[in-house]
């Protein structure tokens, strides 16, 4: 990771070190070695052998979406790169033809079947999203997933879910 994303986003770390250790050790205490994982970018502002070192650390079958600070991504250590991701998750849920989600690097105004309850997962932000030109923030089925907003640690397709849920119920309220 580039060494001012400490700084700029006051990140409790006194290194580069610190926080990659403390981010490797989160993500493999929550990511099984089959876990499916979508990155949703600026993954790594590195050499190529700081990429291969990260990749090789962390658990789980890597998707990664690109994002601006994605420079020497190594492709071979990920199941597939792409500068956005359609999924669709299949469950014993309400839902009944899955839940659709579209990942990318940037919050949008718009994606794929958002009139129809997907959500829009996205990074880019570190939390700091604001719309300046309406005064609003992002829409109650979208959420930064940025690990700056989860504790440096990713988070699951079920938290993901209750997180949405409540964010939809907040804002029925208002």
């Amino acid at each position: 990771m580039h060494k001012n994303v400490i700084k700029y986003c006051n990140r409790p770390f006194k290194s580069i070190d610190e926080m990659n250790s403390t981010m490797i050790k989160n993500w493999n205490g929550v990511v099984d070695e089959d876990d499916i994982i979508f990155h949703a970018g600026d993954f790594c502002f590195g050499s190529n052998s700081t990429w291969a070192y990260l990749l090789d650390s962390l658990n789980g079958k890597k998707y990664l979406v690109a994002g601006n600070h994605d420079r020497n991504i190594t492709p071979d250590k990920f199941i597939d790169v792409q500068q956005m991701f359609n999924i669709r998750i299949m469950g014993d849920d309400e839902i009944k033809d899955g839940q659709r989600i579209t990942v990318c690097h940037y919050p949008m105004l718009s994606w794929y079947q958002s009139h129809r309850g997907s959500w829009q997962l996205y990074g880019h932000s570190h939390g700091n999203f604001h719309n300046r030109r309406t005064g609003t923030k992002t829409s109650p089925n979208q959420l930064d997933v940025g690990v700056d907003c989860h504790e440096f640690t990713p988070i699951s397709y079920n938290e993901v879910k209750i997180i949405i849920t409540q964010q939809n119920i907040s804002h029925e309220h208002n």
